[in-house]
């Protein structure tokens, strides 16, 4: 049976040796809540996909206004990466855009510039905010496919009678340890609030051994070398 937003708050308060008169449902859930946000920014900032990666398809015309730009999904909470098709048909025609930094064009170099010129086989892609643009400008009668991997942004528990849904279910206790941390700094015993800040990182950093994407180098066949003093 999945865990509740309760279940946490039990923890946390058999922990705590206190009840609810220590820590409320509606202060547990509160902190629950900021423990969740917590625990998938850490997961984000780590690269684990975990943390819930969706996919979002747009198209970019020629006649949007301003032209090449895109309204990011709404339920984005950060951006993974974007890819994009200038060939309008999908599919494998679909190239990894790359972050352009504004700040730093190369020489001689400016937006409208890329705008017009940076190469489809190596499109370029900035965040205004709540849109994004892609380099160069889609051309009258060739609209740009644009594709969006992003981390979701979580859902936040309703009640303490709300599951706690993955990654967050493979140990409710993590939750439990961020719910503990906030009523010990409530209490402005900074110290003990430490002492669970530190457990639930050692949770997580265990955690991120078994979630975070592998090393991505080849392996490669080693041939058996032998100096004749090994014989």
């Amino acid at each position: 049976m999945a865990a509740q937003v309760s279940t946490a708050i039990t923890y946390a308060r058999q922990k705590a040796q206190t009840d609810s008169n220590g820590i409320t449902d509606t202060t547990g859930l509160a902190w629950a809540n900021n423990g969740l946000l917590d625990i998938t920014r850490d997961l984000i900032t780590r690269g684990v996909d975990a943390a819930q990666v969706a996919e979002s398809y747009t198209t970019s015309l020629a006649s949007d206004t301003p032209a090449g730009q895109f309204a990011w999904p709404g339920d984005m909470w950060m951006l993974k990466t974007i890819e994009v098709d200038y060939t309008n048909t999908g599919g494998t025609n679909y190239v990894q855009a790359h972050k352009l930094d504004v700040s730093n064009l190369q020489f001689q170099t400016s937006w409208d510039f890329l705008r017009v010129n940076q190469s489809v086989a190596s499109p370029q892609f900035t965040n205004h905010g709540d849109t994004g643009e892609i380099f160069p400008t889609p051309v009258t009668g060739s609209p740009c496919l644009v594709q969006i991997y992003y981390y979701l942004t979580p859902t936040e528990y309703s009640s303490i009678g709300s599951t706690v849904n993955y990654p967050q279910s493979l140990d409710y206790r993590v939750l439990g340890d961020k719910i503990l941390t906030s009523y010990y700094q409530s209490l402005e015993k900074f110290d003990i609030a430490d002492k669970w800040a530190a457990e639930y990182a050692k949770k997580v950093n265990d955690a991120f051994t078994i979630l975070a994407p592998q090393s991505k180098q080849p392996i490669y066949p080693d041939r058996l070398h032998l100096t004749g003093f090994e014989y």
